[in-house]
């Protein structure tokens, strides 16, 4: 059953989107592999077992000194209170994010609204 959202302002709610995982490879990645994914909000965080502090940037290249540092989720379920955010981006395509990592094979999970 669908959801109604009449009446809701529509810059706050939505009842489309999904998540795409990314692996950084060669210390670098990008937003659904470079393909396009329209959006109109992402919610980036990086896998707790990562080694290296992942970096995103947008419409351009990260690198270990460009870019904004990506959050890590919870390491237990003792620590969702006290984990940090996922970062939050207005942004029209998945595409446009551009990570980096220190180490290779890291992941960046990230949450899209249409």
């Amino acid at each position: 059953m669908a959801r109604n959202l009449t009446g809701l302002d529509s810059n706050l709610s939505s009842d489309k989107g999904g998540s795409v995982r990314v692996t950084i490879a060669a210390n670098v990645g990008q937003g659904n592999g470079g393909t396009p994914l329209p959006c109109r909000k992402v919610f980036i965080t990086q896998d707790v077992s990562n080694t290296g502090q992942v970096r995103v940037n947008v419409s351009a290249a990260a690198s270990n000194t460009l870019g904004i540092k990506v959050p890590k989720g919870a390491t237990t379920a003792a620590n969702g209170p006290g984990e940090q955010p996922p970062l939050e981006l207005n942004i029209s395509d998945v595409s446009l994010l551009y990570f980096y990592s220190g180490t290779n094979g890291d992941t960046v999970d990230i949450l899209y609204l249409v």
